[in-house]
């Protein structure tokens, strides 16, 4: 059924029906077009060219891997001398859907350039980024990122 056909029977729908409101034989009128309507798009499953184009070609979702779940290992970072205030990083966000701290992880690598470590902290994904051996100078990374709107906080490692 081409686009102009549905769009004939559904203005003689309307019609039928608003005036059949008042006149017994547009009620039945109206319900045996609906009817062949319901049939015509019942038996139009049938390919159309568009079909034909993009056979072959559907969008499939990659599958879940674990390589997508990072875990915080804290062996990973620079090493902290006792004179240091400890190990800190910026945390910019914690989002409790997976596909979509996917990708605030991705943007927020694209501008912040950090490795961003994402880790599930039940119910949440935290984004973590950066390791800074002194507070300040975490705290000045964190007003820097805040001149580009993207807020931090800064969160001791150990």
């Amino acid at each position: 059924m081409t686009l102009s056909q549905c769009l004939n029977v559904t203005f003689l729908l309307f019609f039928s029906e608003r005036f059949g409101k008042s006149n017994p034989i547009m009620k039945k009128i109206a319900k045996l077009a609906m009817l062949f309507v319901s049939l015509a798009f019942a038996t139009s499953g049938t390919p159309t060219d568009i079909d034909s184009l993009f056979k072959g070609k559907e969008f499939k979702l990659p599958p879940l891997d674990s390589s997508y779940r990072t875990n915080y290992n804290e062996a990973d970072h620079a090493k902290v001398s006792a004179k240091d205030d400890g190990a800190f990083t910026l945390q910019f966000d914690a989002i409790a859907n997976f596909d979509a701290a996917q990708a605030r992880k991705a943007r927020l690598q694209s501008q912040t350039g950090y490795d961003i470590q994402m880790i599930f902290d039940a119910p949440f994904y935290k984004l973590r980024g950066g390791l800074f051996k002194k507070k300040s100078d975490a705290e000045d990374k964190a007003r820097e990122f805040a001149l580009y709107n993207i807020s931090a906080f800064v969160v001791k490692v150990r």
